[in-house]
């Protein structure tokens, strides 16, 4: 899980496989600057296996909000999830898909 600042993630040549295990998080908190948390992965492939969620609300209490999060994947080939997966989108969340060659998005299961 990731919570809040800007994360780059360069993986050019390697295959990114996002949501095994438990899934993957990405949320900003919400604080008086109110910023938008950015987070890009640039791969080769990238897969989704289990869930990935973006801007869920943040810890136990429900007074905890998320602020903005901005997901990324851009693949130099191409972006492939699973018949299981899911892709959350919360209150707030962007979720940009960018396939560089003449590859499709190819996404199975819930988003």
């Amino acid at each position: 899980n990731f919570t809040g600042g800007d994360l780059d993630v360069n993986m050019q040549k390697s295959t990114l496989r996002l949501g095994q295990f438990n899934g993957n998080s990405f949320t900003s908190y919400k604080d008086s600057a109110d910023r938008t948390t950015r987070v890009d992965f640039n791969a080769k492939n990238i897969s989704i296996d289990n869930f990935v969620e973006i801007n869920n609300r943040v810890g136990s209490g429900a007074g905890r909000k998320a602020s903005s999060t901005v997901l990324t994947l851009q693949a130099s080939e191409k972006i492939t999830s699973r018949e299981n997966a899911e892709i959350s989108l919360y209150d707030g969340a962007t979720l940009n898909l960018v396939s560089s060659s003449n590859q499709s998005v190819d996404l199975y299961g819930k988003v």
